[in-house]
């Protein structure tokens, strides 16, 4: 059996570690600890920190991309090379670099519907809408 507050304490070290860290090394402690998170309130906080850590990362990639740091011959990225990368388009790209703090899919991109399914099946016969038999 696991030792539940052992892995409790190297979680909150992980944590505290990521408030201090940036970029990529922010994401990956904050992953690391919500892999070892055995509460799962714990574990979606954690996990959303980690999106969230991870959207800033990218954001924060962009400048040297398009600078060309650490680039083959030091060129610099497009918007459409840096959208390909991020699997965004280049003008989302553009105005979430210039205008945002975080680079993120879309809604639908992440299977986010606003709550709502997207698929509509016909309710079988003899019930309504909601699938309810009929009387």
């Amino acid at each position: 059996m696991y030792d539940i507050d052992m892995f409790a304490d190297e979680v909150e070290q992980l944590a505290q570690q990521a408030e201090q860290a940036e970029g990529a090394e922010r994401v990956e402690l904050l992953a690391r600890a919500a892999n070892l998170a055995i509460d799962p309130l714990r574990r979606i906080e954690l996990l959303m920190l980690v999106a969230n850590a991870a959207g800033r990362a990218a954001h924060q990639a962009v400048a040297p991309a398009r600078r060309g740091e650490n680039r083959a011959g030091n060129l610099s990225a497009t918007y459409e090379q840096i959208g390909t990368a991020a699997g965004l388009s280049r003008d989302v790209v553009y105005r979430q670099h210039t205008h945002g703090a975080a680079l993120s899919w879309p809604a639908a991109r992440r299977g986010v519907h606003n709550g709502r399914t997207s698929c509509r099946e016909t309710a079988p016969e003899g019930a309504d809408a909601r699938g309810e038999t009929v009387k």
